[in-house]
């Protein structure tokens, strides 16, 4: 057997293992691996690179035209020239760890340009710093001298009747004692703040922030908090941003019934289009697991709408064509960005982003 004919057979098999962890089943184009951990890696080392593999398992050419990437630190090599039924192809995803530090993540996603064939790559790598100082460990002014490592705090899936805290770590760079409180959105999303009430000079202290989510069907989808410090009485002009993915507890039982959500296309672009109109496109979500999808939380963001509802139900096996809306921008050449949060019982992946995009003319 030859050796390029060898390698099709290798990245098609191991395709096929790597499509049912992958959100999206692509039609046509199958990775050998979905995901790619770099491990610890210094930052004072420079970038790394890994090159994803993958084969075009149908019969008809299929071109890569937008690559997107969920952060500028990561670039992504590739070809556009269209690779045959048969033909495998490769992305060289590289990432510059400079001013990350700890366990990160980063995605890529890959779209052809018949829009039929969607892919999300995933890498991540554990990132050791270079030393600095307070200055430069904290680089984000809350209020006078007092700065912050992070002005988001994402705690990603929690699961309802869990409680999770995790930290953010704030640092005074003035000579002073500084008395702390904070303001909150509140309660609501069940999050709570632990803030210390005096931060001496040049030292560092943990706020701790903590999500007890409870139980019910109000208390699915993103919860999205934010928190202002208050410094020797003078408030934060932004805030720390808060969010939290809330699910259901998942069986730990692999061989338990599982929906498995489909939606294509997951990215929607509806081209050039006149400013200030609402445009409507319809695409196809099916459950392609063995029990009911249950869409537990249905989130269109502000100028979105889709034709589903919380609560909707899709039995195994069947799907259903379903009608996404923007409205555009009123400005001329422009693009406007539009996403939907979807919640489902899916174990795989609970929450899903559809995004929509619509260019002005």
């Amino acid at each position: 057997m030859k050796a390029k004919t060898l390698l099709t057979v290798v990245l098609a098999l191991a395709a096929v293992t790597a499509r049912a962890q992958q959100e999206e089943t692509p039609t046509a184009m199958l990775f050998e691996t979905y995901e790619w951990d770099f491990g610890a890696i210094k930052e004072a080392d420079g970038p790394v690179s890994h090159t994803f593999r993958f084969v075009n398992l149908s019969d008809q050419p299929i071109q890569i035209d937008n690559v997107a990437t969920s952060c500028g630190c990561t670039t992504v090599q590739y070809s556009t020239e269209p690779i045959n039924g048969g033909q495998e192809g490769e992305l060289t995803v590289m990432f510059d760890p400079a001013r990350t530090e700890g366990r990160v993540f980063r995605e890529v996603e890959v779209l052809t340009k018949d829009r039929k064939n969607y892919a999300s790559l995933m890498i991540s790598a554990d990132v050791e710093a270079i030393p600095m100082g307070l200055d430069q460990i904290y680089p984000h002014v809350l209020v006078g001298n007092i700065k912050t490592n992070a002005k988001r705090c994402n705690f990603g899936y929690v699961t309802q009747g869990d409680n999770v805290t995790k930290v953010v770590r704030i640092a005074n760079l003035g000579n002073k004692n500084v008395r702390l409180s904070v303001e909150t959105t509140g309660t609501r999303n069940g999050m709570a703040v632990d803030c210390p009430e005096i931060i001496g000079p040049q030292q560092v202290e943990s706020i701790h922030i903590t999500y007890d989510v409870l139980r019910g069907k109000k208390y699915f989808g993103m919860a999205r908090d934010t928190i202002w410090i208050v410094a020797d009485g003078a408030k934060s002009q932004e805030p720390i941003v808060v969010n939290a993915l809330r699910v259901e507890r998942f069986s730990k039982d692999e061989d338990a019934p599982k929906p498995v959500l489909r939606i294509e296309p997951a990215y929607v672009e509806f081209g050039e289009k006149a400013p200030g109109k609402i445009y409507k496109k319809t695409i196809t979500i099916g459950n392609t697991g063995n029990a009911d999808l249950i869409f537990r939380h249905v989130e269109p963001m502000e100028g979105t709408a889709i034709s589903i509802e919380s609560g909707q139900v899709i039995k195994p096996g069947k799907e259903l064509k379903v009608t996404v809306a923007v409205t555009n921008s009123s400005k001329p050449n422009t693009t406007t960005m539009g996403s939907i949060n979807l919640t489902t019982n899916d174990p795989t992946r609970p929450f899903r982003e559809l995004r929509l995009q619509v260019d002005t003319k």
